[in-house]
């Protein structure tokens, strides 16, 4: 081994290293729901010069430019963003730094590398802010987001994924809190959340986007994934009878908000399944109780009777009202025995 590829093997492993470090820059929040985004844009490491990694091959910002330029316009385009690159690195107070910068995530975008070119949007962002204009680097990030979300689909999917593809449109939001895409961003991350089954935060999301967006969404789409999440959740919650009814009751707060919308009438159906299923689950509560070895006559006679306060129309009303009498009977005879 010459000594050439002896000095690379220590400093490919470094890089590698140093790349694993700078894809888990972020701070997201620790609870999904929450959707706290990265406070720091700083914790995206700033590119500084460096003895041994960034080796400009000119002299100054305006030659290395300039030397970037040649190597794009003959067609070598991986040497040109190391060229750039270089630039950002050694000169970054400069403006062929942003020029440099934006030429790194043009190029790997029109090469498809696909996480570089979202990698240098967002190092836009954090580092040259102010300096360019911005709707076409944020509209770039979203559309190299979008593709690696969608290469992601076309892998079985994994739980631990979601959290890197929400992420990506997280960001994004941090940087361009009141751009009007924002509540799209949100819309994804929400998919996101529907395809890793965390319906709950999926709810909570649409929920902040009717309530902050309410002048600037497609309330279809919105509320098709709200109602859809609430549904899908009421099966992770079916044991739940108090969480039931909140989900029944945003079903209904969504059908409220917009009566004429085309999938009412699944909306309609989905509240009523989840009403269906808190009340049998009440009945099963209710019944529960009803075990003289281990509860008293009282507290059955309280359980049926509170199960008929809230479903008087159950199915199960008249057999309810049946023990009712009978337990009324009992409980009237242990009280003339005593």
């Amino acid at each position: 081994m010459d000594m050439k590829k002896f000095l690379l093997l220590p400093a490919l492993f470094c890089s590698t290293l140093l790349l694993a470090q700078y894809q888990d820059y972020s701070t997201m929040g620790k609870t999904p729901s929450e959707l706290q985004f990265i406070d720091d844009p700083l914790k995206i490491e700033l590119k500084e010069p460096s003895w041994f990694w960034h080796n400009p091959k000119k002299d100054t910002a305006e030659e290395q430019l300039i030397y970037a330029l040649r190597l794009e316009r003959e067609g070598d385009w991986e040497d040109a963003i190391e060229a750039y690159d270089d630039l950002v690195h050694e000169w970054h107070a400069t403006p062929e730094a942003l020029t440099a910068q934006l030429s790194i995530a043009r190029l790997n975008a029109l090469h498809q590398q696909t996480q570089a070119a979202y990698d240098a949007d967002i190092y836009l962002l954090a580092h040259f802010a102010g300096r360019f204009e911005l709707d076409p680097v944020l509209s770039d990030a979203v559309a190299q987001a979008d593709l690696l979300t969608a290469q992601d689909l076309g892998r079985t999917f994994r739980r631990n994924s979601g959290a890197a593809l929400r992420a990506n449109y997280e960001r994004i939001i941090h940087f361009a809190p009141r751009w009007p895409r924002v509540p799209e961003l949100l819309l994804k991350i929400a998919e996101i959340y529907m395809r890793s089954e965390e319906y709950d935060s999926a709810v909570t999301i649409c929920d902040r986007i009717i309530v902050d967006w309410s002048s600037n969404i497609n309330v279809d789409e919105v509320l098709t994934t709200y109602c859809t999440a609430c549904r899908k959740q009421a099966d992770v919650w079916q044991n739940d009878t108090g969480r039931l009814r909140l989900l029944e009751d945003l079903i209904g707060g969504a059908r409220a908000y917009a009566p004429s919308h085309a999938n009412n009438t699944t909306f309609a159906e989905w509240q009523k399944e989840i009403y269906i299923m808190r009340r049998n689950r009440s009945y099963e509560k209710a019944t529960f109780y009803d075990n003289p070895k281990a509860y008293s006559i009282e507290a059955a006679i309280g359980a049926y009777q509170t199960f008929l306060r809230e479903f008087p129309d159950a199915p199960q009303a008249e057999q309810v009202r049946a023990r009712l009498a009978e337990l009324s009977l009992c409980n009237t005879s242990s009280s003339q025995k005593e």
